[in-house]
């Protein structure tokens, strides 16, 4: 026996050395053609060139390494094993902001905090976001637009009871909660689902929320897509096309994105999920239906509609204007909503829906309602008649970023501000927050600084050596060159108006 020592310990070591070559062997010889690929958001790491400036600067070696770190042989199949381990000896999660709730219910962490109240943002912004979305559907309306406002529903308050103990809190006021208390105040015209499943949740036959996804069940979304049509019909007394559920298919074999959750855990062996319902239903034919040409401004709640094939089949060349950022289908011509003509575009839809889950239901819009007002009615800039054509939620957050940084970079003002949020007792990310929205607000949201950055950009783009200026800025700050022309315009404002020097 003591002669076999030499040849399982020589074994023992091929073995593991093999091993070790495994990834080496794939990238070298492909023995393996489909790699399983892995699922959920991540970014994808470019390859570089050699370059010598690049070499003695080190930006040579850092992005080879991070990308030969995501591109050796077999990656996937380790980092599925390695959060399979992980997942079933110590039950931990290897997906950022991903919770196991009891009985197996998937959560997201901001959902949690939303129905908590962890996020809430301030009785006043809100208060002031009810009063832009009533001016905003007003507007519209007089323009012959429908602006459909809807609250969408969030796992987290249909499945409070499942949220696992350790994030069980006492509950404090949510954004929810007290826009829609504004909302009731300022009468304005919305469609609550959240409420609406809640309501419906103890008899419905049907699940209207899937185990392993953040979304509305396909079911559920079928259910909230007729009540917005009937809605629509009601605020505009036109007749749109009809459907009709003939049957509901109780399936394992879930349909995107009905396990977007579990799916993103990416495990060797996948979660079980629980069947989900899946409607079948026919277009009822009726005389003088109208297809209205419609956008929608939202989140990611849109698509179960739009996979499901409603919005093509109920509105005329529909747009989605995903977080009123990226435009959607992606074979439209331009797909940045900053560069659009905001009145033009708006204009030619009979029917626009704002839509919000919980969680981002303080930014319904992501400043379409200020975009509205700034765009549809005429602000007194000085001696100037023209509008301006500002996306005012795009400008609103360079600024928030610049003084966030402007706080955290300097020592007085990030302690003042630590002091501040232990007396708020709030978390001192969101006190930063806070005073940067507050700075916005009070000195340099009005008609008379929007003007006169607006002119102080004119300028810079005829100075050929300021734009040049700009450019070299912009790569070195690693920012948009537009969003360094917004903070070039500030600095202008800054000195000239202010009198601050810096």
């Amino acid at each position: 026996m003591k002669n076999d020592y030499p040849k399982i310990n020589f074994f023992l070591l091929v073995s593991i050395l093999l091993f070790l070559f495994i990834p080496l062997f794939q990238n070298t010889f492909h023995l393996k053609k489909w790699v399983k690929p892995l699922k959920g958001a991540y970014v994808t790491e470019k390859d570089t060139s050699f370059k010598w400036p690049m070499w003695f600067n080190e930006t040579y070696q850092k992005q080879k390494d991070l990308f030969f770190n995501q591109n050796f042989g077999l990656r996937n199949y380790y980092v599925m094993l390695h959060n399979q381990i992980d997942y079933t000896l110590f039950k931990k999660i290897n997906a950022e902001h991903v919770v196991v709730g009891k009985a197996g219910i998937f959560f997201e962490d901001n959902y949690i905090d939303a129905y908590n109240g962890k996020n809430f943002v301030g009785k006043q912004k809100l208060e002031d976001l009810a009063s832009k979305l009533k001016q905003a559907q007003e507007i519209l309306k007089s323009n012959g637009v429908d602006l459909e406002i809807l609250f969408i529903p969030g796992k987290a308050s249909y499945f409070s009871e499942y949220i696992p103990d350790a994030y069980k809190v006492k509950r404090s006021t949510t954004n929810y909660e007290y826009l829609l208390s504004c909302a009731k105040k300022q009468n304005i015209d919305l469609i609550d689902f959240n409420a609406w499943f809640l309501q419906m949740k103890p008899t419905s036959v049907y699940d209207l929320y899937p185990s392993g996804g953040i979304h509305w069940s396909n079911y559920g979304a079928t259910l909230a897509m007729d009540s917005l049509r009937k809605h629509i019909e009601k605020n505009t007394g036109m007749s749109m096309r009809e459907f009709k559920i003939t049957k509901v298919n109780i399936s394992d074999n879930l349909q995107n994105p009905d396990n977007d959750i579990a799916d993103a855990l990416n495990l060797c062996k996948d979660v079980q999920p629980l069947a989900m319902p899946y409607p079948e239903y026919r277009w009822l034919e009726k005389p003088g239906e109208i297809k209205p040409q419609a956008l929608f401004v939202g989140d990611s709640y849109f698509w179960n509609w739009y996979y499901q094939g409603y919005v093509n089949n109920l509105f005329a060349n529909a747009r989605f204007w995903y977080y009123n950022q990226t435009v959607y289908p992606e074979d439209q011509p331009v797909r940045d909503v900053k560069v659009l003509s905001f009145k033009e575009e708006v204009s030619r839809n009979a029917v626009v829906v704002l839509m919000a889950t919980e969680s981002n239901i303080h930014d319904i819009g992501w400043g379409f309602a200020d975009q509205v007002i700034a765009n549809f009615k005429k602000k007194e800039l000085g001696s100037s008649e023209k509008e301006i054509s500002v996306n005012l939620y795009w400008r609103k957050q360079v600024y928030l970023r610049y003084f966030a940084n402007e706080i955290m970079h300097t020592p007085d003002w990030i302690a003042s501000v630590t002091e501040k949020a232990k007396t708020k007792n709030v978390p001192v990310e969101a006190m930063i927050q806070m005073d940067a929205d507050y700075l916005y607000e009070t000195e340099y949201n009005t008609s008379e600084v929007l003007n006169y950055t607006e002119k102080a950009k004119v300028r810079i783009k005829k100075d050929e050596k300021w734009m040049m200026s700009i450019l070299q800025k912009a790569k070195e700050k690693n920012i948009p060159v537009e969003e360094m022309l917004e903070l070039d315009a500030k600095y202008v404002y800054d000195t000239e108006v202010k009198g601050i020097k810096k």
